[in-house]
């Protein structure tokens, strides 16, 4: 192919494909389950390659027109796209929105090259991106909590047949009466199962491996690394239990490591297994370009300069007028408001607790602070406040994770999901939503805040009305990005009712929040 005339097309397609990686890198740098997105793309491009040697003959094409079409209604699309991806970066749907039209317009111009033929050819290869798309948080979130509660069970049944004697909590583990060892989301395998997922994929790919050993590769390759994942979590346990939890420290990092290198390791083996030799079809599929007359091969003519340019310009034109409407709204909003806490630290057996390295490294908050008392009538109570400064991870980082998330992780359950009970504290409006768990027989009646400091103070400030198309588009409507994050959750327990706890958390917040 002479690839004189079709750089142009290249050189668009690649600045695409930048738009749609800045701003998926938020995702990759803040969440440690996708780190390996960074890869992705390369990987991606190698396998484009590798499929280049071996393309069928190109198709000639009759009406290019309706598939102009097409290019411009996708291009066009990506202008309010950008704009909620802009409001609302923790929106994981726009990621694969912004995805499937970068993977739609390249495979259009791929078939726009060879017709249908090449449009088959290099499918996977451009399609393979989306491996690196955040999955939606419906389906994220059960995953982790079910395989944290798979791998602390058999942690658990592993530990009593060596003589250990360990308890199940949820997805915490009591080796002894002060003892405890918590399967966090990086033990729980959910890491290793997307970079597994991956590698297998691609491995299918390069291999050019047929649709039923795919198959197995990628269902294997999963085993392992559920496999790998609980081996590392019983080691640490083990090691906890035999030289104290202080252990887990000096171990944690090294097992992670190993754990990663057996499930690569792993994969190496199916495919091995799976790929004796490869067989005719292959071999006759990998010399198609030395057999065809190379005319045959050539790409068609590309699409003209104008359209190139056009698409071009556009892209400048969504990016500064992105920036240009936030900006503008921006400048007409208020001073934004901001609250304190005081703590109540003359309180009977007010301790500070301290948030563990795990912890820290997935929030990654500003200032943060948690602490635990009781009260003149011996009720228990709790508090953690969050703060994340302003600034474009804020959203995705605060949202993260609540009470939903994070108590059953400590082996507390839901009971009753009390809805939103707004409260006006001293000036400040605290959209609260309630909650009631059981731990240990106990009923624990938590009562959780995620408040943004936005400028322009209306509405809810509420991750829960936040998490719907209406309120995010309204949020774009206004202007409203990049907001300041607090989060504080107060749990109370030995209360005989949610009523009487929301009084009674009322009337501390009364005096605790400093406009």
């Amino acid at each position: 192919m002479d690839s004189a005339p079709w750089w142009p097309v290249f050189a668009v397609l690649a600045l695409l494909w930048l738009l749609a990686v800045r701003q998926l890198r938020f995702e990759w740098t803040n969440n440690p389950q996708y780190t390996f997105g960074w890869t992705v793309p390369f990987l991606a491009g190698y396998l484009f390659l590798e499929r280049w040697k071996r393309r069928p003959p190109a198709q000639a094409l009759g009406s290019r027109r309706g598939l102009a079409i097409v290019v411009i209604t996708l291009a066009f699309l990506l202008l309010p796209v950008r704009l909620m991806q802009e409001s609302a970066p923790d929106w994981r749907l726009l990621g694969w929105a912004m995805g499937g039209i970068c993977v739609a317009i390249t495979l259009a111009a791929v078939y726009f090259a060879g017709g249908r033929g090449w449009l088959r050819h290099f499918a996977f290869s451009v399609a393979f991106f989306l491996v690196a798309v955040p999955w939606p948080v419906p389906v994220e979130q059960p995953l982790v909590q079910l395989l944290m509660r798979s791998v602390t069970q058999i942690c658990v049944e592993a530990l009593s047949w060596a003589g250990i004697p360990a308890i199940q909590s949820g997805n915490v583990i009591q080796i002894s009466a002060t003892a405890k060892v918590g399967v966090e989301e990086a033990c729980s395998g959910v890491r290793s199962l997307q970079t597994t997922l991956m590698i297998a994929l691609f491995m299918g790919e390069l291999l050019r491996f047929r649709i039923l050993r795919r198959l197995v590769l990628l269902v294997g390759g999963l085993v392992v690394a559920f496999v790998c994942n609980a081996s590392r979590a019983y080691f640490l346990v083990w090691v906890s239990a035999k030289s104290g939890t202080e252990a887990i420290a000096k171990w944690h990092d090294n097992v992670g490591m190993a754990v990663l290198f057996g499930s690569l390791v792993g994969v190496g083996i199916l495919c091995a297994l799976l790929n004796p030799k490869r067989d005719e079809t292959n071999e006759t599929d990998e010399t198609v370009g030395a057999s065809l007359d190379p005319g045959l091969l050539r790409a068609g003519d590309p699409p003209g300069k104008g359209i190139l340019i056009a698409l071009v310009v556009w892209f400048a034109v969504i990016e500064i007028g992105t920036e240009a409407w936030y900006r503008t709204a921006e400048s007409h909003f208020p001073k934004a408001t901001a609250w304190t806490v005081r703590w109540p630290v003359a309180q009977r057996g007010f301790r500070d607790v301290e948030f563990s390295d795990v912890t820290r490294n997935i929030l990654k908050y500003t200032d943060a602070r948690s602490a635990v008392w009781a009260d003149e009538q011996n009720r228990r109570w709790a508090m953690v406040l969050l703060r994340w400064a302003p600034g474009r991870t804020s959203v995705q980082l605060a949202r993260s994770h609540g009470p939903e998330v994070c108590l059953p992780a400590g082996g507390a359950k839901m009971t009753a999901d009390l809805g939103l009970h707004p409260m006006r504290i001293n000036g400040v409006n605290l959209p609260v939503h309630a909650y009631t768990f059981s731990a240990r027989d106990q009923v624990l009646h938590v009562f959780y805040c995620l408040w943004e400091q936005r400028p322009d103070a209306s509405g809810p400030q509420s991750t829960v009305e936040e998490l719907n198309i209406s309120s995010r588009l309204n949020a774009v409507r206004r202007g409203v990005r990049n907001a300041g994050q607090q989060a504080i959750e107060v749990a109370l327990s030995d209360v005989a009712s949610p009523e009487q706890a929301e009084a009674l958390v009322r009337s501390f917040l009364e005096k605790t929040i400093q406009p």
